[in-house]
């Protein structure tokens, strides 16, 4: 049996070099846009399936309806002898009986629904899905993953509870996902109904060993099996625990997340896949920064569990590649907002992994290919938009402009919502966010995470679609009893990961003397309201959201809740025009 010389079957996947070297192909293809390539041979399409129709949009004041489904755990005791746990059926990737061939894993992780290219420097997913069906075009050995957070972050995922998301996922091809704590957004019933929906259509799964109802049965599908030639791949799902302060509690209500898969019974676990598989990847929303209160990374769990032997990893965005092994296990992560491309080409021969090879690709390359000395060294010119994807993303933002089009302000400089910045300090938008919540309650102060807020604004008009895409989570401004105590307990906890980036750090119009070099806990030195120390003894009303009162990102210092507001864009919206009136 040929193969692909490693440079160039690198090159393929990456889509830096779609020349093969004696390859025999698979019959079944994608139709797929070409690639430009000198004297590129085209592939032989079969027929695609049809896209699924755009949703439109609810009115301002008709929500999007959830669906709510029944869930039925698995019984492991009335499974038949003769299958696999669960009841999993191996999914059959490829029958040619190669001995010798190159299985490629691409993957993704919190690319938070930027789909368009260029959109936050990403890829986007029409350009993804040519990547995908061209590689699928010539070699069925493909496997494409994604480690959460995918369904909600923009207007396009937001205004539709991610189902637009959803088929996205379809469309462009990919396999499997794991769920992050931001897929919960909607609620648990949406996104279990989510699952059903694109297990009914398409091969799709959804698949976390960790999630359980109450009783202690499985929410979602564990694990997959793939059958390569023979060579078979369990991919096992894995949801961080802190998805219970990470999300809204309301969304995981009735909800648990420390299943002992990952606990007691871990490496049983993996050694049971290891029965009934050739090569073990773990698809992971967890992270390698440990930003909640389990303490829970996916270095902590490859140290500790033997034998797994790809961890594909999100949540914390890192960007993961190459030789980043511990304990045997390879761990790759793609950064954020698909500005980089995971592959992992793993060389199988005779049943066993002669090597493996981790890297990414650069959106740029992608993006910009004429401009890219990779590129050009293998001579690609364009990576055009996939049609189906691409038609189905401006149907959408056609629905959405229509909706949120109107701009509500003109500001005279870019207002800062960089991720690492808000997690760290204030900014000039955060301080504006506080200060709307404070003047909208008549609270004495507010009190936000850094992590509620997604999406810079450019100088010049800002539309109500843009200052969704800043605060998208659709919060409720709520005011709560708190002491000047527990002011400084909050405080404490905001600070706690600095220089780390962390979510829950506190953005406040307070004024707060710290020093980052103290030892978490006691980094707060004092802290001033209107430029007078605040009182330890004293009972304050402090402004927030509904998921930090409630307990959100840990902020468990909140007294009673004293009253509910408005949502918090819609406040945020209209102190913004106030400030800065719309030039038209």
């Amino acid at each position: 049996m040929k193969r692909f010389s490693k440079i160039v079957s690198i090159a393929l996947v990456a889509l830096l070099a779609i020349a093969l070297v004696g390859c025999s192909t698979t019959s079944t293809v994608e139709s797929v846009p070409e690639i430009v390539l000198p004297a590129a041979a085209p592939a032989t399409p079969a027929p695609s399936p049809a896209p699924a129709p755009a949703p439109v949009p609810a009115s301002a004041d008709e929500p999007v309806a959830e669906e709510v489904v029944e869930v039925v755990a698995p019984a492991v005791a009335e499974e038949p002898a003769d299958e696999y746990p669960f009841g999993v059926t191996p999914i059959v990737k490829n029958t040619q009986g190669d001995d010798v061939f190159d299985l490629f894993i691409i993957h993704t992780n919190d690319v938070h629904a930027r789909v368009t290219a260029g959109e936050d420097d990403g890829a986007g997913y029409a350009k993804l899905a040519t990547i995908i069906k061209t590689a699928r075009s010539i070699t069925n050995n493909v496997l494409v993953l994604d480690a959460g957070d995918v369904t909600h972050g923009t207007n396009f995922a937001n205004l539709f509870n991610g189902a637009t998301i959803g088929d996205l996922l379809i469309m462009s091809g990919y396999d499997a996902v794991a769920p992050g704590n931001h897929d919960f957004n909607y609620g648990i019933d949406n996104l279990l109904a989510l699952s059903d929906a694109a297990e009914e259509v398409s091969d799709l799964k959804v698949l976390s060993a960790n999630i359980t109802d109450e009783d202690g049965y499985l929410l979602f599908q564990p694990y997959q099996l793939y059958d390569f030639n023979g060579f078979k791949v369990c991919v096992i799902g894995l949801t961080t625990p802190d998805t219970k302060t990470k999300s809204h509690p309301k969304n995981t209500e009735g909800v648990e997340f420390d299943n002992p898969v990952i606990y007691q019974n871990a490496q049983a676990a993996i050694d049971l896949a290891h029965e009934i598989a050739d090569y073990v990847v773990v698809l992971g929303h967890i992270g390698t920064v440990a930003d909640g209160e389990s303490g829970l990374t996916s270095t902590i769990i490859c140290e500790n569990i033997d034998g797994i032997d790809l961890f594909v990893d999100g949540h914390s965005h890192s960007v993961l590649s190459g030789d980043n092994y511990v304990n045997g296990t390879l761990i790759v992560s793609a950064g954020e907002y698909m500005q980089n491309i995971g592959v992992v080409d793993i060389l199988v021969k005779d049943g066993e992994v002669a090597s493996e090879d981790a890297f990414l690709i650069a959106s740029s390359d992608v993006l910009d290919p004429a401009n890219s000395a990779l590129a050009k060294q293998y001579g690609i010119v364009d990576v055009p938009d996939d049609p189906e994807v691409e038609a189905y993303i401006e149907s959408v933002n056609e629905a959405i402009e229509a909706r949120f089009g109107e701009v509500v302000a003109t500001i005279p400089t870019d207002l800062d919502g960089e991720r690492d910045h808000v997690r760290t300090r204030k900014t000039n938008l955060s301080a504006i966010v506080c200060d709307a919540i404070t003047a909208e309650t008549g609270a004495d102060f507010t009190i936000v995470n850094g992590g509620g807020i997604r999406a810079s604004l450019s100088a010049g008009d800002v539309t109500l679609g843009e200052v969704n895409a800043v605060l998208p989570f659709t919060n409720i401004v709520t005011v709560c009893e708190i002491t000047g105590d527990e002011v400084y307990q909050a405080l404490e906890h905001g600070y706690s990961m600095l220089p780390e980036t962390n979510g829950a750090f506190s953005q406040t119009d307070l004024q707060v003397v710290y020093s980052e070099s103290k030892p978490a806990g006691e980094r707060i030195d004092e802290v001033l309201l209107d430029g007078e120390p605040i009182d330890r003894n004293a009972v304050y009303t402090v402004a927030t959201n509904d998921f930090m009162a409630a307990g959100g990102d840990g902020y468990t210092m909140f007294g009673r809740v004293l009253q509910e507001g408005r949502v918090l864009n819609e406040v945020f919206a209209d102190y913004l025009a106030e400030l800065y009136p719309p030039a038209n």
